[in-house]
């Protein structure tokens, strides 16, 4: 099992804190996760957005490319990741 997701959105909507509480939750079920955070020069206002990886298996790399899952918090986001989910699974 591995499911790669972004969430994407303005600083200060919690892009970061959702990223974090899916990371430990998932490490608490004794997943195998990592986070990787991105964010704009200004802490709010700014775009932010982060990768997380959860899976049963070692990951070989926590950077997203084509995810099955995409949460977007602002239309900017939306217009920049919409063309990267794959939508096959």
């Amino acid at each position: 099992m591995e499911e790669r997701i972004i969430m994407s959105g303005f600083g200060g909507q919690g892009i970061m804190l959702m990223g974090k509480l899916l990371t430990y939750a998932s490490m608490l079920e004794g997943k195998n996760v990592t986070w990787l955070p991105s964010y704009g020069p200004q802490m709010r206002g700014g775009t932010a957005n982060c990768m997380v990886v959860i899976s049963t298996h070692r990951i070989a790399s926590p950077y997203v490319v084509e995810p099955p899952s995409l949460i977007v918090m602002s239309r900017p986001s939306l217009d920049k990741f919409e063309r990267s989910v794959n939508l096959v699974g």
